[in-house]
């Protein structure tokens, strides 16, 4: 089951959903809640990810994203405080707000686009949408421009995704287990034993 705006609201004012900051009025739709994006943005640098010599393999069982930071840099601002996507380009952003789903609401979301940056060849997850049960975070986004177009964001500003709450039927026997649980950057949280 989807929930409404109606819904979506309800479950804020219990505290089923909590989200910080509360959302205005103008990102409510009629069964999503829309999502500004935050002023965190990395790219992979091509020039450690290109030099000779250097070949990097990722074994994929034993991934601890934030140990891949030396691989990402940094994407300036623009002087108004906008960042522009190329063409072709990946980046990693994160929302503006922090959602908290409490396991025992019994509530999961998904992440998806707006249809106003899909049309422009934006797309804003790959792969991965669920937002589980009992998560805490700020919420990645894997943004990449497939269209022609410079896109030009305004963080704190500018609504690139939406969330689209369902209900659980029980409650899960256990809470989220994922090494991006309580994230605050793009890039998760510290590696164990992390100095």
């Amino acid at each position: 089951m989807i929930l409404s705006d109606v819904d979506i609201k309800k479950a804020i004012e219990e505290r089923k959903i909590i989200i910080d900051p509360l959302p205005e009025e103008t990102q409510y739709q009629s069964s999503s809640l829309d999502l500004r994006i935050n002023g965190e943005f990395k790219e992979y640098d091509p020039e450690i990810l290109k030099q000779q010599a250097i070949e990097v393999t990722l074994d994929f069982s034993q991934l601890h994203f934030p140990k891949l930071k030396k691989f990402f840099r940094d994407l300036k601002a623009e002087n108004d405080g906008s960042i522009i996507i190329k063409p072709d380009t990946f980046i990693l952003a994160q929302t503006y707000e922090r959602l908290t789903l409490p396991l025992e609401s019994q509530l999961a979301a998904r992440i998806e686009g707006r249809s106003s940056g899909a049309r422009l060849g934006l797309v804003v997850h790959l792969s991965a949408p669920t937002i589980h049960a009992g998560f805490t975070g700020k919420i990645t986004l894997e943004l990449i421009n497939h269209g022609d177009f410079l896109i030009r964001l305004f963080p704190k500003k500018d609504t690139i995704c939406q969330l689209v709450f369902e209900q659980v039927l029980s409650k899960p026997s256990r809470a989220i287990l994922s090494q991006f649980q309580g994230q605050t950057t793009v890039m998760g949280n510290s590696p164990p034993n992390h100095t």
